[in-house]
């Protein structure tokens, strides 16, 4: 991990993979179907974290203080669940992800490592009154053009996956580091950190 507070790293093992799995993500449609239950949880897990960001602004705000440890374990986990669940799709990953905030052990782990005891009162404000996904956008910007290569770079994987039974290592590095700069992305918004993430894949 860089000097940013927080990192997405995924195991490239080698880049062995799953020639099953790889002619499963080229009908994209079958591996979103394996991640149906994972979709269905989590869509209650991110309204929920939507609520909870909401609360914990004004936790913030009143307090200057960071998260309360249960909010901030929550947040985190549900950044790592979502992550886990897009490196099995694009097949960063074979093993399957486990319905877990904070598993151990698992190829692909979610680091936040800001154990600052304050937080800006005046980043909260502006996440109350919607100011600071405005302060974002030129990360989701990048992240959506970056998104559509790397979805077709992953796409791409799925085929050489199938042929040789293994991953190029280029495509796993480019995947993982979009994904860690959504992770990032996210974790700032939702108030884990008060440093703005960088402009960077790694």
């Amino acid at each position: 991990m860089g000097s940013y507070p927080a990192d997405f790293t995924v195991d490239y093992a080698g880049g062995t993979r799953n020639r099953l799995l790889g002619a499963a993500g080229i009908i994209v449609w079958i591996k979103q179907l394996l991640l149906l239950p994972h979709f269905l949880v989590l869509f209650f897990v991110f309204v929920a974290a939507l609520f909870g960001t909401w609360i914990g602004y004004f936790i913030v705000a009143f307090t200057g203080k960071r998260l309360p440890d249960g909010l901030h374990s929550f947040l985190s986990g549900t950044i790592g669940w979502g992550n886990r669940a897009s490196a099995w799709l694009y097949s960063l990953v074979d093993e399957y992800p486990p319905f877990q905030w904070h598993p151990v052990g698992y190829p692909a782990e979610w680091e936040e490592t800001d154990t600052t005891p304050t937080r800006s009162r005046l980043l909260a404000i502006t996440g109350i009154f919607g100011v600071k996904f405005l302060l974002a956008i030129p990360h989701i910007i990048v992240l959506s053009v970056l998104g559509f290569v790397s979805f077709i770079a992953l796409w791409f994987g799925y085929w050489v996956i199938l042929f040789t039974g293994t991953l190029p290592e280029g495509i796993h590095v480019f995947g993982n580091g979009v994904m860690r700069w959504g992770a990032r992305t996210y974790a700032w918004v939702v108030g884990l950190t008060d440093q703005y993430p960088p402009f960077s894949l790694q």
